[in-house]
């Protein structure tokens, strides 16, 4: 039977050559975007899926009482003590870890080899009991226990020891701190599909940093502090609930006294280790929201695609009439029928199937460029590759011969030879909604693009509130670079080519890792309001070109501007109810043991510290008594013309200066700007999808008005023979299909409109939707629709009528 559909499909094929390129293009294209979106969605949902024992991981996070920041009222960290004490005191709770991030860059030192490395963290000796990762070297439930260990992944190996072993080999880490010894005791192979991707983790008992990460200090402080990540395994069948409950009764216990006294309460949460890359919505928006995003359009195409089978079959359902009686005659059931067609229909899509896994192929190189990926078939996903193709097949065959299959099944025998079938007006009527439903998706898809597009430039574009041009921000990773701050700056004022130099501990683009709740005359740290506290020095508001709203600026004597001077900017004044100017000389106060008191000296304006996308926060500067505080330094350029030759000058200052730290460097306008990578990405997959979607659109557009050219034949001939226009008969047969565009159009408008204003409710500041949005969408798709059958219909309308009557 599967031979017999085989030869009958080849054989319609062979008959009806352009409607079956149509169709096998229009499936092919369908199919190829739905893989490779379909490969790109499996690349996500595979993150955390290695672990043992996923279902009882979780990621403990705390929810706060008031907004902490950026509209945010959890952060996915806990207080340090915190981990350790639920583990001794509820049952459930078989193992927990701690960890730390080591900061963006820490210097790796082996022999002659010294390099930055990203991604470290500093953990307790339980890390690897919790999560699972592939030991290549060393032993995962031990590798931790001693003090100054390190695993590292097996990337960072072969950069550190080529081709050898590396267990029990010795490196030096600086990490803003004196070099640490450190023995290798473990290595794992890079997992990059992971919420925490790790490229070394040393542990929590060793010198350095983590000397002061396990103070008495810090693991007394139940409260603030909550900068420790925190992960447990319960036992199996434990309740959530239960164990959240149970958790906060120890905190209540511990910390009690200290959350009253900084003037908040807070809850402990779990939060499931196989949802935290894809539905966590702490600090950012869920990663899911783009997955939804992207499977809706993959589906969209491929409804596209099978719309075009549909309509172009049913549309040509006249010239299988005499075909359809003679088999019904012959005695075939209609069950028969409909299983033949139907099969027809599976072999066609296979055809496609096949043209779509090379293309898939063909394409795969530029869609990693377009999704930053590495996807690639390997023994990882082409399980998932053959499912969804499989799946795909058997949906695409159905969904597309489905209704050609009743339909055609459905002649009577006796009109059929009589040659007395009327085709239904029912399927006119269907196979014009489905036109317009098809451009009503595609019409909906193009207003998306633009309005996405116009969205990422007004972030991109809209002003920052300070000047990020021409400044090149110098990272001071290491104690010596922070202690060679001063004479750095004293000699990069004397380069002709640097105007300003100025140092901070947070730059523009990256998160202030820091906030105090502070009050006003009469308040207290119940009524306080919450300030980001950044760390920066002399000349960093000028040399950003931050307006001052009222007072003044830090000046060059540290030792009087870091007792209690402060500078906020509006944000900050208005929450407590103030203009500026009045602002000016009063006292904020913060309570830790004692009463401190810090005089607001200035207020500036408000400016986008990280991006356009998050509301402004208040924002608090301060001048720290010592110049190792400071983790950046940046100096702006007088010229925005030789950016090479200014930075090599730069460098060469830097190595005079600074012997033992590598050079490093960045734009402060780039580093900002890279706070867009993700939207510009789904940007440009929906920008590229949404145009293989119009494409689609076209090609069933197309067919359809070859088929309407050469059903019309002799009526053209007629008309052009009576006296009518090539102009005529054109607009003649394009009016139906653009009357159809213009419906979808009207239809699409509601729709686009309630979908995007959804969308863009998740940024503080927003483009506002105009109606013109809708009539570029619709005009976009006008023309196309408009060129696509207008090429057919003036290829029949030039046609020469004698050809068309000669029959006559």
């Amino acid at each position: 039977m599967l031979r017999n559909y085989i030869i009958l499909a080849w054989r319609n094929i062979l008959r009806s050559k352009v409607y079956s390129s149509i169709n096998i293009s229009g499936l092919s294209l369908g199919i190829t975007c739905c893989l490779l979106l379909a490969l790109y969605i499996q690349d996500e949902m595979a993150y955390d899926q290695h672990h043992e024992r996923l279902g009882d991981l979780y990621r403990i996070y705390t929810h706060f009482d008031r907004d902490i920041g950026f509209g945010q009222s959890d952060i996915d960290g806990i207080s340090p003590p915190i981990a350790p004490a639920v583990r001794a005191e509820v049952p459930e709770i078989e193992v927990a870890a701690r960890y730390v991030d080591a900061g963006k860059q820490s210097l790796f030192i082996y022999g002659d080899k010294t390099f930055y490395e990203s991604d470290g963290i500093v953990a307790d000796s339980t890390l690897f009991d919790l999560l699972t990762y592939e030991f290549l070297e060393g032993n995962p439930h031990h590798a931790l226990d001693d003090p100054n260990t390190v695993v590292i992944n097996d990337h960072l190996a072969q950069k550190l020891f080529d081709d050898e072993p590396a267990l029990n080999k010795l490196v030096q880490i600086d990490r803003q701190g004196a070099p640490v010894t450190f023995k290798v005791t473990g290595v794992i192979k890079d997992q990059k599909k992971s919420f925490q991707h790790i490229n070394f983790v040393t542990s929590l008992s060793s010198d350095g940093l983590s000397r002061d990460l396990v103070s008495q200090e810090l693991m007394d402080e139940w409260a603030g502090e909550n900068f420790f990540g925190g992960l447990i395994r319960l036992a199996p069948g434990s309740d959530v609930k239960t164990v959240e409950a149970k958790m906060n009764a120890v905190l209540i216990k511990y910390g009690s006294e200290d959350m009253k006294a900084l003037g908040f309460q807070k809850t402990l949460m779990l939060e499931p280790i196989r949802d935290v890359y894809l539905y966590s919505p702490i600090g950012r928006s869920p990663r899911i929201q783009y997955i939804y995003v992207i499977a809706s359009i993959a589906t969209f195409i491929l409804v596209l695609a099978c719309i075009n089978f549909m309509n172009l079959s049913t549309a040509r359902a006249g010239k299988r009439a005499a075909e359809i009686g003679i088999r019904k005659v012959m005695g075939a059931f209609r069950s028969t029928l409909i299983r033949h067609i139907l099969g027809e229909a599976m072999v066609i899509v296979l055809l496609a199937i096949v043209i779509s896994i090379m293309l898939v192929q063909l394409a795969l190189p530029f869609f990693n460029y377009l999704t930053n990926k590495t996807i690639s078939f390997n023994s990882g996903n082409v399980g998932y590759f053959a499912v969804a193709l499989i799946i795909l097949t058997v949906i695409t065959g159905l969904l597309a011969g489905s209704y050609p299959a009743f339909y055609l099944s459905s002649f009577q025998p006796a009109q059929v030879l009589k040659g007395k079938l009327a085709l239904s007006n029912n399927t006119g009527l269907l196979r014009r909604s489905l036109v317009i439903f098809q451009f009503l998706i595609a019409i909906t898809l193009v207003s998306g693009m633009i309005i996405i597009s116009r969205q990422l430039s007004y972030m991109q574009n809209k002003s920052l509130g300070f000047d990020a041009e021409a400044k090149i921000v110098l990272p001071l990773r290491t104690a010596e670079a922070r202690g060679r701050y001063e004479g750095l700056r004293n000699e990069l004022l004397k380069y002709e080519a640097v105007e300003k130099v100025s140092a901070a501990r947070f730059m523009p683009g990256s998160r202030v890792f820091g906030d105090m709740i502070f009050y006003t005359e009469g308040g207290s740290m119940e009524t306080g309001r919450t300030n980001f506290r950044n760390e920066v020095d002399q000349g960093y508001i000028e040399l950003l070109d931050i307006p001052m709203v009222a007072g003044r600026t830090f000046t060059s004597n540290r030792k009087m501007e870091s007792q209690n001077k402060v500078v906020i900017n509006r944000a900050s004044a208005k929450q407590y109810g103030y203009e500026p100017e009045e602002m000016l000389g009063k006292n904020l106060y913060f309570d830790w043991g004692k009463k401190y008191t810090f005089e607001v000296i200035g207020v500036m304006e408000d400016y986008h510290h990280i991006s356009v996308r998050e509301e402004i926060k208040p924002l608090i500067f301060v001048m720290p008594d010592t110049i190792g505080r400071y983790e950046v330094m940046v100096a702006s350029l007088r010229s925005r013309g030789d950016f090479q030759k200014a930075v090599a000058g730069i460098e060469k200052i830097w190595k005079a200066q600074v012997d033992n730290t590598p050079f490093e460097y960045s734009f402060l306008d780039e580093n900002v700007q890279k706070q867009y990578d993700d939207d510009r990405r789904v940007s440009s997959i929906i920008t590229v999808f949404t145009c293989m979607a119009v494409l689609i659109s076209c090609l069933g557009l197309y067919g359809l008005s070859t088929y309407m050219a050469e059903r019309r034949f002799k009526e053209i001939g007629v008309r052009k023979v009576m006296g009518a226009s090539v102009k005529q008969i054109v607009t003649l047969m394009s009016s139906e299909f653009i009357k159809l565009v213009l419906v979808a159009l009207v239809l699409s408008v509601p729709l686009s409109w309630y979908l995007m204003d959804l969308w863009l409710q998740g940024f503080a500041y927003r483009i506002s939707i105009d109606v013109l949005i809708f009539v570029y969408a619709g005009s976009i798709a006008l023309i196309i629709a408009l060129i696509t059958v207008s090429f057919e219909s003036l290829k029949a309308a030039s046609a020469n009528p004698l050809n068309a009557l000669r029959n006559e």
